[in-house]
């Protein structure tokens, strides 16, 4: 399952999910299911569109029974996405890299750096 999440974040794998036209909330759909999460809309629809060719516009709207009718997409060109989607709460790898090549040291109570050797002083 891990396996079908990370490539989630990193492939246009969930277009494959949807029909030949789908909402963005239908996509969203897809990565709760398989993130077993429920993402905020605003944020979802914003990092689906800040990837380009991801999805493209199919040109149409599905009517709604209210309200403004849904704009309907359809899968782009790109299968690897970057930025990758990552899931809330995740950090991504190039941050996760990032931070296991920073040394660490341990800080005191205020936040001051320690050294990591007890055998030293500051």
């Amino acid at each position: 399952m891990e396996c079908a999440r990370v490539k989630l974040e990193r492939s246009a794998l969930a277009t494959a999910f949807c029909g030949p036209t789908f909402t963005i909330t239908q996509l969203q759909d897809v990565y709760e299911a398989v993130w077993g999460m429920s993402l905020d809309p605003r944020n979802f629809y914003r990092k689906v569109q800040k990837v380009e060719g991801f999805i493209v516009p199919a040109g149409a709207a599905r009517k709604a029974a209210t309200g403004r009718p849904a704009r309907l997409f359809k899968a782009g060109p790109r299968t690897i996405l970057s930025p990758p989607m990552v899931r809330p709460g995740e950090t991504s790898s190039a941050e996760e890299l990032k931070s296991e090549q920073t040394p660490r040291g341990d800080t005191d109570r205020a936040g001051s750096r320690v050294p990591s050797d007890p055998g030293t002083t500051r």
